[in-house]
């Protein structure tokens, strides 16, 4: 092949990038639209400065501060599951691959984007160093984080996603509880979708249990095998039973020893259970923003948890749409004062749509930071070939 050959293929290949579509972010983009045209066809818009003018600076921002404790928590939980594990992780760097997962969970149908993410990023950086430790003679040693084989982080992740599901499974089904009779009254309609909802989750947290059973996550791998040979394609590359047999290798050391990391897994679902707390009690601190003094925390908390109940398992992105529709029917009776659709606007604001934000230009920025380094140690790498070589 000739260098116009290679030019000419090069150039193929980048346009193909071009022409590729982002539809999440397409969705989420229509959904705004959407959410938007019906404030200004529905005279909601009239209001909006005056309402936003009243909002309460101090609710308003313990609203932010509540999700940016949830984020650190989530991160915090990261770590020591990794840790857990023997993956050696500093606190920033959890922060990154925390805000990575919640930012492609919310661009992707079903939140299926986020572990995927983050154990790409565990993969990729390789070259940072995360933590020092004295030795017992004074000298300071700096340890280096290696890559981590993808079957071995994503094992860590899906426990702790595993430890997460058990903590919102419990919390949403004591709220629907509790909140029965009071969701029969005001939004009898929304029972069917909690109680689908409820044990859509419940059995997603069977299935992530069981994928720790070898046996079972034994014959997954070869079922992955079995589809991926139906593809000539993927039938003709032999490193595609490598990377599976590998994967299922670092994935099951996971559950070498399993009786050992039952400490951790415990301790995981107890830290759970705050994290879904705070992530529940945003929507506490907007009704107070917007001047309602008088609600009852635990009677919203289980109402936004039963509502996450319902629309966890909506296949579009950070379930965007079900999201808006369900929180205007079980919250519609709270906003008495004419603001529903404001409060549905600054809450979905604060729990959504500044992770996509933040989320998006940290990635950005990451991307771009990581191409620069790389492109650095190119020239090393290509010296040290050399005197491999010439040696």
């Amino acid at each position: 092949m000739d260098n116009m050959e290679k030019q000419e293929m090069i150039d193929n290949i980048k346009k193909k990038r071009k022409r590729k579509i982002n539809w999440s972010w397409i969705y989420i983009g229509v959904t705004v639209l959407i959410m938007l045209l019906f404030g200004v066809f529905g005279n909601q818009f009239k209001d909006v400065f005056k309402t936003i003018s009243n909002l309460t600076p101090g609710f308003l921002s313990l609203a932010f501060l509540t999700l940016l404790a949830y984020i650190i928590l989530e991160s915090i939980i990261i770590r020591f599951m990794m840790k857990s594990q023997g993956i050696l992780i500093g606190y920033l760097d959890s922060l990154k691959v925390g805000i990575i997962g919640l930012y492609y969970s919310a661009i992707t149908p079903s939140s299926t984007g986020g572990q995927p993410a983050q154990s790409a990023y565990l993969y990729r950086d390789n070259f940072k160093k995360i933590e020092t430790s004295k030795q017992k003679d004074g000298v300071t040693s700096r340890l280096y984080r290696d890559k981590v084989p993808p079957g071995k982080s994503t094992a860590v992740l899906l426990m702790k996603f595993f430890c997460f599901q058990v903590a919102f499974e419990i919390c949403a089904l004591i709220s629907f509880i509790f909140i029965y009779d009071t969701l029969e009254v005001q939004t009898g309609y929304m029972i069917p979708f909690i109680v689908l909802g409820l044990i859509i989750n419940g059995l997603s947290c069977l299935f992530f249990s069981s994928l720790f059973y070898r046996p079972f996550f034994a014959r997954l791998c070869r079922a992955v095998k079995w589809i991926a040979n139906k593809f000539k394609f993927l039938r003709n590359n032999p490193n595609v039973n490598i990377s599976i047999d590998r994967f299922e290798k670092d994935f099951g050391s996971y559950t070498d020893n399993f009786n050992k990391k039952i400490g951790s897994i415990v301790l995981g679902i107890v830290l759970s259970f705050p994290e879904f707390i705070l992530q529940m009690s945003v929507i506490y601190f907007v009704f107070r923003a917007f001047g309602y003094k008088d609600m009852p925390y635990f009677e919203v908390f289980m109402i936004q948890a039963v509502l996450q109940s319902a629309v966890s398992f909506m296949p579009m992105p950070g379930a965007s749409g079900a999201q808006e529709l369900a929180f205007t029917s079980l919250f519609a009776p709270y906003f008495t004062n004419n603001d529903l659709y404001f409060g549905v606007m600054v809450w979905r604001f604060i729990t959504y749509y500044l992770i996509v934000i933040g989320g998006g230009i940290l990635v950005v920025a990451d991307t771009a930071l990581y191409g620069r380094k790389k492109a650095k140690m190119e020239p090393k790498k290509a010296n040290m070939i050399n005197e491999k070589s010439e040696g």
